[in-house]
């Protein structure tokens, strides 16, 4: 639950303010609505028996539900399904290989040929995947280039390959700069499906005769089928085969890691979010999060809910059922215990507070406000899920060190506090 890939600049508000919707999205993620067949764009495939195959290496989701892909000799049909089940918002892209014809029978279909050599990446999510691919050299322009983590992405700016096309800033409505973008002559745009015209830049995109292609992985709610998104990008360049065994290793290790959860003789109760403005917004029970959660071995306070999208309550209804819980974790927009007394002195009351079993996933965050749990975490949710046995079970994983939590209990100078 990012796929919300999980940071403002300007006043503390507005920063507050905008995190907590981009939280919101990123971290529980919303609910997938499973796409209806009979919605999806009518399409005629060509014929599919081909004398050749250019793509002996396919790469098919197994996890996630945003896309699907179909292999035609020398060319590949991939359908984007909406994440909202709106069937004017589902898409179709033809893959085509470059030098080969493009087929008939597909004229609802925008055509790409591949591999395409040239990407413009719209948000944080998109970089780590792309460099997991071993293309980053591919990216020339870049939404919001000082909160990127990735080292060989940082170096590429600032030997000026690659182009900043936005603001610099992180914000729901960073206007961009088309003509740049145009100048740059991507072969293709990387676009987030937000659900929201007003946000979505796709359609800013196709007004101005770019090449825009949708993703959506923050949309998943398992985390594994976030970092499967891995095969949709690679896709675009023939990159099936390193996507395969990339995947397969974060499978594998996942796996491994939740299976060892397993043997944990307690099951520790968590709880999460953090309230704002008097309503207090936790990841529901069929999230991203919670899944974490349990895989990890934890209790979650809202297991029995069925919702992927935050839930609201209230702070008397969380402290009733999360007073005595062990655990307080992914605590929200508060950095430190600083900005958390701050902002409400009663979260003193809650045994998390006093034993100081709180842990955020802050632990690494750059000087602009880019948080790379949003980045290379959505790419290495196995790396995540030890985090989490390591917090709730340090038993199970002597040797793991902490990578995107940190514990919370420590003040703005990097002092123990004293609860």
């Amino acid at each position: 639950m990012t796929t919300t890939e999980e940071y403002m600049q300007g006043g503390k508000i507005g920063r507050v303010l905008v995190s907590l919707i981009l939280v919101s999205l990123a971290v529980a993620g919303c609910m997938t609505v499973p796409p209806d067949e009979d919605s999806l764009p009518t399409i005629q495939p060509a014929n599919t028996m081909h004398a050749r195959d250019l793509f002996m290496e396919k790469a098919y989701p197994d996890y996630a539900t945003g896309y699907s892909v179909e292999y035609h000799g020398t060319y590949k049909v991939v359908r984007i399904h909406d994440p909202w089940g709106r069937s004017s918002e589902n898409h179709v892209y033809l893959l085509v290989q470059r030098g080969e014809d493009v087929p008939a029978g597909y004229p609802n279909a925008r055509v790409f040929y591949i591999p395409v050599e040239s990407v413009i990446t719209l948000s944080l999510v998109q970089v780590p995947y792309l460099a997991a691919l071993n293309e980053t050299t591919s990216i020339r322009g870049h939404n919001g280039i000082p909160q990127v983590h990735n080292e060989a992405f940082c170096q590429l700016a600032d030997e000026g390959k690659i182009i900043e096309i936005g603001s610099g800033t992180l914000s729901m409505n960073n206007p961009l700069k088309i003509e740049t973008i145009i100048e740059l002559e991507p072969d293709i745009v990387f676009c987030v499906s937000s659900g929201n015209r007003e946000y979505d830049s796709h359609y800013k995109m196709q007004e101005a005769g770019l090449s825009p292609v949708l993703t959506a992985e923050w949309m998943e709610d398992h985390p594994l089928s976030r970092a499967e998104w891995i095969k949709y990008y690679s896709l675009f360049f023939n990159r099936e085969e390193a996507a395969n065994e990339i995947f397969a290793q974060i499978q594998a290790n996942y796996t491994s890691i939740r299976e060892n959860a397993l043997n944990a003789t307690s099951r520790p109760a968590i709880f999460s979010g953090i309230d704002y403005q008097g309503t207090w917004y936790a990841p529901g029970g069929n999230s991203y999060v919670a899944q974490l959660f349990r895989d990890a071995g934890g209790d979650y306070f809202l297991e029995t809910d069925t919702g992927s999208g935050d839930i609201p309550l209230d702070f008397e209804m969380v402290y009733e059922k999360a007073h005595d819980a062990e655990f307080w974790l992914n605590i929200g927009f508060a950095d430190n215990i600083d900005e958390l007394m701050a902002l409400d002195p009663r979260y003193r009351m809650f045994g998390a507070y006093s034993s100081g079993r709180m842990y955020h996933f802050n632990a690494r965050v750059n000087p602009y406000g880019g948080n790379d749990y949003w980045q290379s975490g959505m790419v290495n949710p196995d790396i995540i899920l030890a985090d989490l046995v390591k917090i709730l079970h340090p038993e199970l994983l002597p040797g793991h060190q902490l990578c995107y939590y940190r514990q919370f209990s420590v003040n703005s100078t990097g002092d123990p506090d004293e609860p």
